[in-house]
């Protein structure tokens, strides 16, 4: 069933008690109902937005970026149903096995599950997002250099996927237009929530358990919010809500002109045992094909400087056998304490403070890049595959530009998964640190953040925590 806070009348959910009362209703929250509901559980899914986009409903999402160049906070995620799976790309891969093995580090960079609790609901989370689960090359090219495998969803969007079933179940009432206000409850346990619309409609949802699904920094703002209001009423206050939020900083680091099968493959990093040896984190590279006449205008230019080499690379380019592409990153950002969501003086229409994103890329995160492009480059050139010419930028270790791509629109972090209060929020379930009932969806509780795209693994963890709560 879905109603619209805004214009329906809930008078008939005044007395009811929902075994799941799940606040969002984006990639985490959609698929933690669905599971759910499989088992008979009644489900409360409140979704702050509508259908479709508006501007009352994405205004919330505004607030301030303090520290490195970056995107608008209203402009980089959707508040309406189906959340930002709605202008995802729909690049799909899991986090690789030394994202569990990151102890090398730090204690704080460590996962509390293990790699084989997460993938094994891989299978059924390439199903959601319709994609082959097979993300594999198979050998290692050396001992440093792998070759890696995007699978690309349609990409899914869960408004359009799954709003039948979830209008027809007879175990989900999806409530739009309900943007979430207050707690109620004591001893650590919530017992209800209460919801505003736009139009000024108020709905009490009282359940047994509460997933906060709300995205990558709503998580944290709702939290650092109730705590400012509550303290440890709900959850424990000494937890670093909000801390180490991450990102994955996406550059163009110039161009190269390779042999068509390197071109070709696109995607690659440095190897896991390469990434423990060096102490930095993962990077992933990309070949995007340059349009038709570049490859032999980067020929001359090579000629230039390098005759020979440029009549050798000039006779390869007429039979086809090189090309030329740009040369870009991906890369794993630190989880850094400094990195993180406050709340500012500014509030929404509801009352709720607006938040300051305070984030930085840190030494670690330059040092991952520059040792990983590094590697890469003398592998190319020591096996003859081509010439990589980069950006000045990175040769001379200046600023990063402020004009290029700079992240990927990815919000990790800020309700970390960790084994204990001191760097996590929640445990390996999910589950908020020193409360009973609260539980938290999402890529907020990403430990690290890979160098994987985040709506695969949220979907994993999603599924994760359903079978946990199911049990």
């Amino acid at each position: 069933m879905i109603l619209d806070l805004d214009t329906n009348n809930t008078d008939d959910f005044k007395n009811s008690v929902f075994d799941f009362c799940i606040v969002g209703a984006g990639a985490a929250g959609i698929t933690l109902a669905l599971q759910l509901q499989k088992a008979g559980f009644k489900i409360a899914l409140c979704e702050a937005g509508g259908i479709d986009y508006s501007i009352p409903s994405q205004d919330p999402y505004k607030g301030n970026v303090i520290g490195d160049p970056y995107f608008t906070l209203e402009g980089s995620r959707l508040r309406y149903f189906g959340g930002s799976t709605n202008h995802w790309a729909g690049w799909c891969r899991p986090f690789s096995s030394v994202d569990f093995s990151r102890g090398y580090l730090g204690e704080e960079y460590q996962w509390p599950i293990t790699e084989k609790e997460l993938n094994s609901h891989l299978d059924e989370a390439s199903e959601i997002l319709e994609i082959a689960n097979d993300f594999e090359y198979g050998s290692h090219l050396t001992d440093q250099i792998k070759k890696i495998k995007i699978q690309f969803s349609p990409p899914v969007r869960f408004s359009k996927k799954f709003k039948s079933a979830i209008d027809n179940s007879k175990n989900i009432v999806l409530f739009l237009n309900s943007n979430l206000f207050d707690l109620a409850g004591d001893a650590n346990r919530i017992s209800s929530a209460t919801f505003k619309s736009y139009t000024g409609n108020i709905l009490n949802i009282t359940a047994g358990k509460f997933i906060l699904a709300m995205g990558g920094i709503e998580n944290s703002r709702f939290l650092l919010w109730f705590r400012e209001k509550y303290g440890d009423k709900f959850f424990s206050a000494s937890t670093p809500v909000g801390n180490y939020w991450m990102e994955h900083p996406h550059f163009t680091l110039g161009q190269a002109i390779v042999e068509y099968p390197i071109g070709n493959t696109r995607f690659y990093s440095l190897t896991g045992k390469a990434q423990i040896q060096k102490g930095i984190l993962g990077c992933s590279f990309r070949f995007d094909l340059q349009p038709e006449g570049s490859t032999e205008a980067m020929v001359r230019e090579v000629s230039c400087l390098a005759p020979k080499l440029g009549k050798k690379l000039s006779d390869l380019a007429e039979k086809n056998l090189i090309c030329g592409v740009r040369f870009r990153a991906s890369w794993e950002q630190a989880p850094t304490y400094s990195n993180q969501i406050k709340l500012s003086d500014s509030l929404d229409a509801f009352g709720i403070p607006r938040v300051n994103l305070y984030w930085k890329k840190e030494p670690l995160d330059r040092l991952t890049l520059t040792e990983s492009v590094n590697a890469f480059s003398r592998w190319v050139t020591q096996e003859n595959l081509g010439r990589i010419r980069l950006k000045s930028w990175i040769v001379n270790d200046l600023d990063y530009p402020a004009n290029d791509e700079l992240a990927g629109n990815h919000h990790m972090g800020g309700t970390r998964m960790a084994s204990t209060p001191k760097f996590g929020v929640v445990d390996k379930n999910c589950k908020v640190f020193g409360s009973q009932n609260l539980y938290i969806a999402g890529s907020s509780v990403f430990t690290t953040s890979g160098s994987n795209n985040p709506t695969l693994p949220i979907v994993q963890l999603s599924l994760r925590l359903a079978q946990h709560l199911m049990a």
